[in-house]
This record gives C-alpha cells, sequence and structure tokens, in this order.
C-alpha cells in the first residue's frame, strides 16, 4: 500500500505499518539477535526490531520472545507488575539500578495506575513497511508510524487538524519508545476522534535513531481519512509548504 501522504512530504523511507495478526509472517525477524549479522546492538529493547521495519523487514513480536518489561507493556502483551519497575523507572533501590526517568517510585506508581489498560486481541504484533502490506493484510493494520524530520513533523501536525475546527489533535506523551507508537495509538483508536501521537522521545528509544527524526503515528482508519485529505490541503495547494518541500 503506497502512501500519498509519503510521496508529498518527501519521506525517504516509506511510512511502518504495525499490524495485529494471528499469523505469523514467514522469513521474519524475531529478535534482536537476528540483527547482530547487521552490525545491532543486543538487548532487550524492541525499537532495534522496529529499525529493521523502518529498513524494510518484516519484524514479528510476540509476548514469549518480548523481554524488556516496557515492551511487554507498551506493545499491550500485558501490565507493568509493581516491585521492579518503580524503582528501575526512578531513583533505584539495593540490586536495582535506577534510570531516573522520575523522580520518586510513587510518581512512577501513579504513572503506571493512570496508563491505558489495552491488551492486543491477537499473538503476534508485526511492523513492516506500509508499502509492502498486500490487500490480504491491509485489515490487520492497526497503526501507520510516519519517521520524520521537523519539517515533515511540522507537516503532518497540520494536516492532523486540517478537517477539524479543534487545534489539539496531536499529542506528544512521556512513556516509553514503542508504547509511543503502539499503546498510545491504540489508545487513540478508541476514540471517536483519535489524535495524532508524536513519539520515540524515549532516551532509550534515541540510541537506535538518526538524532533528526522523531515519528507521528495514528490508527489506521485516521490515517486513510489524512491520505484523502492530501489533495485538498496546503500540501499540495498551499504555496509556503511547496517552498519548504524544495529543500526536502
Amino acid at each position: 500500500m503506497r502512501s500519498r501522504i509519503a510521496d508529498v512530504i518527501k519521506l525517504k523511507k516509506a511510512p511502518i505499518a504495525i499490524m495485529l495478526t494471528d499469523r505469523k509472517p514467514e522469513k521474519a525477524v524475531q529478535s534482536t539477535e537476528e540483527l547482530q549479522k547487521e552490525g545491532r546492538e543486543r538487548d532487550r529493547c524492541i525499537i532495534p526490531l522496529f529499525v529493521a521495519a523502518m529498513n524494510g523487514h518484516t519484524t514479528v513480536l510476540e509476548k514469549e520472545t518480548v523481554q524488556c518489561l516496557g515492551g511487554q507493556v507498551g506493545l499491550c502483551f500485558g501490565p507493568y507488575k509493581l516491585g521492579y519497575i518503580e524503582y528501575f523507572l526512578s531513583s533505584g533501590k539495593e540490586g536495582v539500578e535506577g534510570e531516573y526517568r522520575k523522580k520518586t517510585p510513587e510518581l512512577v506508581r501513579e504513572f503506571i495506575k493512570n496508563l491505558p489498560e489495552i491488551t492486543v486481541p491477537t499473538r503476534y504484533v508485526v511492523m513492516k513497511p506500509l508499502d509492502q502490506v498486500t490487500d490480504d493484510e491491509i485489515n490487520e493494520v492497526a497503526v501507520v508510524v510516519f519517521m520524520v524530520n521537523a519539517d515533515q513533523l511540522s507537516a503532518l501536525a497540520t494536516l492532523a487538524n486540517f478537517d477539524r475546527p479543534t487545534n489539539d489533535n496531536v499529542i506528544a506523551l512521556f512513556g516509553s519508545g514503542c508504547g509511543s507508537i503502539v499503546l498510545q495509538v491504540l489508545e487513540q483508536a478508541r476514540s471517536e476522534q483519535p489524535k495524532a501521537v508524536i513519539g520515540l522521545t524515549d532516551i532509550t528509544a534515541r540510541k537506535y535513531l538518526d538524532t533528526n527524526v522523531l515519528s507521528l503515528s495514528v490508527p489506521f482508519k485516521r490515517f486513510l481519512e489524512m491520505e484523502a485529505n492530501v489533495d485538498e490541503s496546503f500540501l499540495t495547494k498551499g504555496k509556503d509548504w511547496q517552498k519548504i518541500a524544495k529543500r526536502l
């Protein structure tokens, strides 16, 4: 499936489709160990698998193979279990090195308590370039992720507000990198007026990404609405965007 938006904002790589499915794709990459031959760092984080999808691979994740606790939550495989994570994300304790993402364990507990409760209804979460999604896979696409620079992010943020009277149709929330492209976006999919989500601001995720890119993710239904608006919007009719597009 080709994206009109991707063409007009001159993305160098296709948007990434995040699919919920019970079908395991053949020859899909499932672990960071498989990426070692490409020179990628081995650890429990699933962002290297997302990067692999950015670079043209199909990657597949399931609860049993995701070793990162935050990754299991961010991918909607299950909720956090307290006793470790609140210390890991804050100031630590004996035997747990803290990452100081929140000031205190109590703040982490409150943060976790307020996370949306979503569990994917399928065994697998698959990530692949949108332009590799076949017609028989379209119904499995749940989220579309654009990887963008500042100019392209401004275009998407404007397009996300193009067909609505309000000015709050793009959000950026604290959370894990994978949560910003799955959990937070699936939460928006529940809404009658889903917002676009700016993501991959997570410090852990940033080390795998180029310095000048962020993600903007939308539920698939909202993606289709935005696609349909391209030719009536500033992206094709406005002079300012045409000037900016020349430098991309």
